[in-house]
């Protein structure tokens, strides 16, 4: 740039708009993946307090519940399928599975289960 006059020259332009553009290129691929790793993280979180929620349910004695089970819940944009299953070990021991499957923004097919056993008087 020549001293005196105002303004940038087209070269310092060119090379500005191309180092902007290289910037652009490598950060929007990594904003795509970062948002689908928050939606993914966001519909696991979704489906363990569905999953914690049903095991409390089933496992509860205040509500009566089938020994088997499958319901489906809807939940921000992805549909939950939410199995159970308790089984009697003994006269005071029972024993309760809760599955919660779901689709994820590839269509793979994710799955969260928890196992517990409780006591009953």
């Amino acid at each position: 740039m020549i001293r005196g006059e105002d303004g940038f020259t087209l070269a310092e332009t060119v090379t500005a708009l191309m180092v902007f553009g290289v910037l652009v290129s490598v950060a929007l691929p990594i904003l795509g993946e970062l948002q689908i790793r928050h939606q993914s993280h966001a519909q696991r979180m979704e489906a363990l307090i569905l999953l914690q929620s049903e095991m409390e349910r089933v496992q509860s004695s205040a509500v009566p519940v089938p020994a088997k089970g499958e319901k489906n819940r809807k939940g921000k944009g992805v549909n939950y399928r939410i199995r159970w299953e308790k089984k009697f070990a003994e006269p005071h021991l029972a024993g309760t599975y809760v599955e919660v499957t779901w689709k994820d923004a590839n269509q793979k097919e994710q799955k969260e289960f928890l196992k517990g056993l409780s006591f009953r008087r």
